[in-house]
């Protein structure tokens, strides 16, 4: 109907090795901040910057939830607060409230008691909600119920069409959101032969097309295999470094490890919000609350040894191999 997209209707270990060992690597400073560079930019999409934006916030101001008919708090007194570009991992035991508080930040659930600010406009405000809800866009568990179309790329124009934009501009979204997700290259096959961790990237890219400014996503790795979640987590942290605020909620501690900060809840409460390092720095909390560690952090210690100081901070395998690769500097 002239928009230009039919109409809506949905490589090796050691070269890896070596090159983390390289003296230029800059995730050898796995002492520094975790990532090389401030994650604080001004602009947002993926393989490309799709529009630039000021620098904003989400705000949690003592947030309490119950859900109707219970008077258990699922969550009390939340305070925490999201900055631009920062790539946020939720972690807790089942029941701790993570996905509650995940529709808490998408305005489709109002806290209790509180406030949840989106820029500063309340999830409270009813006039507020329509605009709060095109700056936060959230993905769910299943992609297979967030697609609508026949075709990838109707699938990503289905979004912008609803909002009656001119046929150009819906072309120029799709294109640059496919792009973002790697998914350039399959804009006209059905959404049902992709793969699981193609069809969740295809997802994300149907939110991208509406310009969110925070992206909030409710686990959306678990129904994955590890090659579905590291081409997810790597179109997430593009899109962190880029400017698009992420807000991830896992049970996958190696996927918190990747982020900017992890805040840890217990019992509705926030009983952590800190960088990776550190919160993993506290595997006594951890496993109180019936949670590990990753992988590399736990084989860390395990060579732990006299004479040989393992530092705090590793948490990824990047980290353990540039720490191993200074020992055995420094005893050859």
């Amino acid at each position: 109907m002239g928009t230009g997209v039919a109409t809506p209707l949905k490589w090796y270990f050691w070269k890896w090795f070596n090159s983390l060992c390289w003296p230029g690597n800059r995730r050898c400073g796995f002492l520094l901040p975790f990532y090389g560079a401030s994650p604080h930019h001004h602009l947002r999409g993926g393989a490309g910057p799709l529009v630039e934006l000021e620098c904003i916030v989400i705000e949690l101001k003592n947030v309490f939830y119950t859900y109707p008919g219970s008077d258990r708090f699922v969550l009390r007194g939340i305070d925490a607060k999201v900055e631009c570009g920062e790539f946020i991992a939720v972690i807790g035991p089942n029941g701790s409230g993570k996905s509650t508080l995940a529709r808490l930040m998408s305005g489709l659930l109002l806290p209790a008691r509180g406030q949840v600010l989106i820029d500063g406009l309340d999830t409270g405000t009813p006039e507020a909600r329509e605009e709060i809800r095109r700056r936060v866009g959230l993905v769910l568990q299943n992609p297979d119920n967030q697609l609508v179309a026949v075709q990838v790329e109707e699938d990503v124009a289905f979004g912008p069409g609803n909002l009656n934009l001119p046929p150009a501009e819906i072309r120029r979204r799709v294109d640059e959101s496919l792009e973002a997700v790697n998914l350039s290259g399959l804009r006209a096959r059905p959404p049902h032969l992709l793969s699981g961790g193609e069809k969740q990237r295809l997802a994300i890219a149907g939110i991208l097309a509406l310009r969110p400014r925070y992206l909030v996503l409710d686990e959306p790795t678990s129904m994955l295999d590890p090659l579905g979640r590291r081409e997810v987590l790597r179109v997430l942290r593009n899109l962190a470094q880029s400017g698009i605020s992420v807000i991830l909620i896992t049970h996958l501690m190696e996927e918190a490890a990747l982020s900017d900060r992890v805040w840890v809840l217990a019992d509705g409460g926030l009983a952590a919000n800190d960088s990776p390092g550190a919160v993993f720095s506290r595997p006594g909390m951890l496993r109180e609350l019936g949670l590990g560690l990753p992988f590399s952090a736990e084989l860390a210690c395990s060579v732990a040894a006299p004479g040989v100081d393992v530092p705090t901070g590793i948490v990824t395998m990047e980290d353990l191999v540039c720490f191993l690769c200074s020992v055995l500097k420094q005893t050859s």
